[in-house]
């Protein structure tokens, strides 16, 4: 929003839309009256909803709201302020579903999967067992799991020695007991799993106690999920040593204290949260039923996707309990609260469409359903409503927008007509022509026959490292500090980009080596960016290659079921708007066994092989004016951007009768 009000200040400055843009070098800060630009409201649509409910809220609720946010307290990145967080949030209502026994049960064992499925590996535990005594316990000593880190500060609460995983020998075979008492000359065995080929080895395991006469207390896993029955079992088994199953007020049960260090679950339950934040994003932002998605959930063959839903439609529904308790909004609510003002008040609707007689939306490839509800509300029979956008570019698809509203625009707004433009003033023919050859690989599109302004100051460099993190280091970082040393570049006109940060950081290591303060950014936070030199780092297949539509969980396709060819569209439309960064040079990294799947077939006439040397872009040298408008000129430009003189020889199906392409 910021961006925009500061370009309509520049046009405004320079007397409107029909003068002529400045010459190029021409650096001079525009100036205007900020009271004249105050007259315009421009702002995100969240910003525009938080200002409607302020003004009107009595319309709607019955108190003053106040608003969750993403992350800290405090000042949004949007500028709204805030209170609490939706992780915080999210969290509260955790806790108020604990006190139903069966969300008790699933969410422990939830929490226990979430380390076995990186950790354990071992199915039945003994002296060969590969997993690390990694957690932390009351006792002070190192447990291999949560099941038996739960015994081990249950007996620590109760004042009984214990020793864990000790060795002992009997009739000359060593076995390594979980839990051994020596008060009571007791042992504990925690059975973890109960595949077939581990039942085998604990019968011969059972069968060693039982040989020399050891009292023993098996323990089931899954006994350990509901903890207080476990109490009772122990009360009856051995009310001398367990007197009401052993019940210690001074140590609680590991989900009354979840956060804490003692507890363990901090990374299990920050998962949980992240991914249920995730989720609730995606419900809210595309409208998905939550009936729909709970049959869905029961239908899962993933025992794990099951019971994440079934954790996570219960905690919704006290997530959204408890914001309608204290008054409160998350940013998703915002649009879908303000949508819903104005549907129920039609006179307000009314006073905003004449408030707002015209409406201008901006990126409108990255709007959302709600967003779109929104704008017909907003937008009555005698509004004029302009939204820009390009479907080549719709890459926040995992953020809830929907590409389909740009492609469907004329069907949501009967009577619109579209206006294709096609000139691309930023970069070269070699870099326009292979992202154009890029994006018709989607399975849908909307076809444009785009027309680069600027000739190629050189052909697109791909170079084939025989391993990325090895030469592919040493390529990058040596080209960087080259085209810096000869002054073809500063540091700050390079960009390097990624599909994922874990992939950039041994390169970003070798960077910092040698002094180069260069910037660097995913391809997701660099839409909008550009610079006159680009790298695309990590051009390989694979799990975390690019594209990257493997290492989606069943959790989130569940939410939004869709095919693999409308990821892989949305994976080519990343890979065309990180090629379309560059406005001079751009350089391709890739491994010669490993390309990535978006390299195949990909055109040779855009790739280096030109004759000419690179421009020195930090040159001052004087430039050319048109010969038709006068304008001033850079000589790589293949037509004029003012009168468009030229233009007809570059691209003949081009109409200039109507005075513009």
């Amino acid at each position: 929003a910021g961006e925009m009000a500061r370009r309509l200040a520049e046009v405004l400055a320079q007397g409107g839309q029909d003068s002529q843009p400045r010459p190029v070098g021409d650096t001079r800060s525009p100036t205007l009256d900020s009271r004249y630009l105050s007259r315009f409201n421009i702002r995100t649509f969240h910003s525009l909803c938080y200002l409607m409910l302020k003004r009107h809220w009595r319309l709607l609720f019955d108190r003053p709201f106040s608003l969750v946010v993403d992350r800290v307290p405090g000042e949004t990145r949007s500028g709204l302020p805030g209170t609490q967080t939706k992780a915080g949030l999210l969290k509260r209502a955790v806790d108020g579903c604990l006190s139903d026994r069966a969300f008790r049960v699933d969410f422990k064992r939830y929490l226990w999967e979430y380390l076995l499925e990186t950790d354990e590996a071992d199915r039945l535990g003994g002296p060969d067992d590969p997993r690390p005594a990694g957690l932390e316990t009351a006792a002070g000593i190192r447990v291999r799991s949560y099941a038996e880190r739960e015994i081990a500060n249950w007996l620590h609460g109760l004042g009984i020695e214990f020793l864990y995983d000790r060795p002992v020998c009997w009739g000359g075979r060593q076995l390594r007991p979980d839990f051994y008492l020596p008060a009571q000359d007791l042992y504990l065995e925690v059975w973890e799993f109960g595949d077939p080929g581990s039942r085998s080895l604990r019968r011969a395991k059972l069968n060693q106690y039982h040989v020399h006469g050891k009292r023993l207390v098996e323990v089931e896993r899954e006994e350990l999920l509901d903890f207080a029955s476990f109490l009772q079992k122990m009360a009856k088994l051995f009310p001398g040593i367990f007197p009401g199953g052993g019940v210690s007020d001074s140590e609680p049960e590991d989900l009354d204290r979840l956060e804490s260090p003692e507890a363990g679950y901090p990374e299990a339950l920050k998962s949980f949260i992240s991914l249920a934040e995730e989720v609730l994003d995606k419900v809210k932002n595309h409208s998905v039923n939550l009936q729909g998605l709970s049959a869905r959930a029961a239908r899962e063959k993933d025992r794990r996707t099951r019971s994440f839903y079934r954790l996570f439609l219960q905690v919704c529904t006290g997530y959204q309990e408890l914001l309608q308790a204290e008054g409160a909004l998350d940013f998703n609510d915002l649009v879908l609260q303000a949508a819903e003002l104005l549907r129920r008040n039609p006179g307000l609707r009314e006073s905003c469409r004449r408030h707002w007689r015209h409406v201008l939306v901006d990126e409108y490839q990255d709007v959302n359903t709600p967003q779109v509800e929104l704008l017909k509300e907003l937008v009555g029979p005698e509004s004029s409503l302009t939204c820009v956008g390009d479907d080549w570019q719709s890459i926040y698809g995992f953020r809830g927008s929907d590409v389909s509203h740009i492609r469907n625009f004329s069907a949501e707004f009967p009577g619109t007509s579209t206006v294709n433009l096609r000139l691309n003033y930023r970069s070269g023919e070699s870099i326009v022509g292979l992202s154009s050859h890029v994006i018709r690989k989607c399975k849908n599109y909307t076809e444009k026959q785009l027309v680069a302004l600027n000739r190629d100051l050189q052909g697109i460099v791909l170079y084939r490292a025989g391993y990325l993190y090895g030469d592919g280091v040493g390529y990058v970082a040596g080209k960087v500090r080259s085209l810096v040393e000869e002054g073809l570049y500063r540091p700050r006109d390079i960009l390097i980009l990624y599909r994922r940060s874990s992939s950039y950081r041994l390169l970003g290591e070798a960077l910092h080596g040698l002094g180069l303060k260069v910037r660097s950014e995913t391809i997701h936070g660099a839409k909008g960016l550009e610079a006159p030199c680009v790298f695309l780092w990590g051009l390989v297949g694979g799990r975390g290659g690019f594209p990257g539509v493997w290492r989606d969980r069943g959790i989130l396709r569940l939410v939004l079921p869709q095919d693999l060819g409308r990821r892989m569209d949305e994976e080519r439309r990343v890979f065309y708007v990180a090629l379309t960064r560059a406005r001079e040079r751009l350089f391709l990294i890739t491994e010669q066994r490993n390309p990535s799947e978006f390299l195949k077939d990909a055109p040779p006439q855009y790739f280096e092989g030109l004759d000419r040397p690179p421009e020195n872009v930090l040159s001052g040298a004087a430039q050319p004016e048109c010969p038709r408008c006068g304008g001033t000129m850079m000589s790589r430009w293949r037509f004029c951007p003012f009168c468009y003189h030229g233009l007809e020889a570059c691209c003949t199906d081009i109409d200039l009768r109507a005075g513009r392409p």
